[in-house]
């Protein structure tokens, strides 16, 4: 009976705050920034992570408060010692960029540590990213491969693309275009512009595919589309080379890409 009026008087604890938690995510969704803030803090300060995590990236952002990075680590902090991952991850970017913080990889690497056993993808990113540069840590490329794919196996775009220079340029692995293929491609599909380019260029080379300069000049014209100028040139000169029926396929296909990947982007 009394492990049960334990549970009722947490359960009224615990209910309220969830709500007040999900209602200034609703407000801040909806761009009411001041009821957010006003709701987040108030929770930061009775301790739950989850709105101190909110209300650090809110200080991050400046957005209805003014920018304010050492308050934001310091809720991080707080944060992150409550062993909540995407808080350690994210101040580990902080002392990895000397934001609101002195900067510090060894202490970016000690972060993006912890944050990565929990599985977080932003700190098994920056962790590779730290051994493939050798910063914070002792460089290490295998190390790097490992926690970049444990990254892009759980999606992370950044971290894709870079797994897939490791594969490209050979970098703690064999150098296998193929593989560096499936990882561009994968950050690719979610936009980002570098793997795009390079897509292009190993669609125009042969490399990890068969040439077929119509997906070269697809990718390249897809990059256009997104703003990246210096892709016009590789797209023109490769236009140049197919036959008149081949562009106009080869703009079909440019076309579905776009709205596939960049909907928002003008045709």
């Amino acid at each position: 009976m009394k492990y049960l009026a334990f549970l009722l008087l947490l359960f009224a604890f615990i209910v309220p705050a969830q709500a007040d938690f999900y209602e200034g995510l609703e407000a801040y969704e909806r761009g009411d920034h001041a009821t957010a803030l006003k709701l987040w803090r108030s929770l930061a300060i009775q301790g739950n992570a989850s709105a101190q995590y909110d209300l650090a990236l809110v200080y991050l952002s400046g957005e209805g408060v003014e920018r304010d990075p050492v308050k934001a680590a310091y809720w991080l902090r707080k944060a992150a010692r409550q062993k909540l991952s995407r808080a350690q991850a994210m101040l580990g970017t902080l002392y990895e960029q000397g934001t609101g913080v002195a900067l510090s990889y060894m202490m970016a690497a000690e972060l993006y540590h912890k944050a990565s056993q929990e599985g977080d993808p932003l700190g098994q990113y920056r962790l590779g990213m730290l051994y493939k540069d050798g910063k914070g840590v002792v460089k290490d490329l295998s190390q790097a491969v490992l926690w970049l794919r444990h990254s892009s196996e759980r999606g992370l775009a950044p971290a894709q693309h870079n797994l897939g220079i490791m594969y490209y340029r050979g970098l703690g692995v064999p150098r296998r275009y193929k593989e560096a293929l499936k990882w561009h491609s994968r950050a690719a599909e979610q936009g980002d512009l570098d793997s795009i380019v390079t897509l292009g260029l190993m669609h125009f080379k042969g490399e990890g595919v068969d040439k077929d300069f119509k997906e070269a000049y697809s990718w390249w014209s897809t990059a256009v589309a997104a703003g990246d100028e210096q892709s016009l040139s590789a797209r023109e000169a490769v236009a140049a080379m197919l036959s008149e029926s081949d562009l106009t396929e080869a703009r079909r296909i440019a076309e579905i890409k776009r709205q596939r990947i960049f909907p928002d982007a003008p045709n």
